[in-house]
């Protein structure tokens, strides 16, 4: 079964994709910042990333650059996600 990382600082948005990911069948894993899922992304290896820009912590887009340095983990998809409209 295919791993998907939803990273998220607001539970509402990780319910909602949560819910649609697991109806589709694929195992979801959460974290609510970028260092939560920098550990579990190296403990699980997701399929694919689900990475928020905007959190508290280490953001989105510093969090993908640590996903995209480090060699076990450079290879994983991330899809950045972001509720801005610019």
């Amino acid at each position: 079964m295919d791993k998907i990382l939803v990273v998220d600082d607001v539970p509402d948005n990780v319910k909602l994709l949560e819910q649609y990911l697991e109806y589709d069948g694929y195992a979801v894993l959460t974290a609510r910042d970028g260092r939560e899922a920098l550990d579990i992304a190296a403990k699980e290896l997701p399929t694919v990333i689900l990475l928020d820009i905007m959190m508290p912590v280490l953001d989105g887009v510093e969090t993908c650059r640590i996903l995209k340095e480090t060699p076990e983990l450079k290879h994983i998809p991330v899809i950045m996600v972001s509720a801005k409209d610019q």
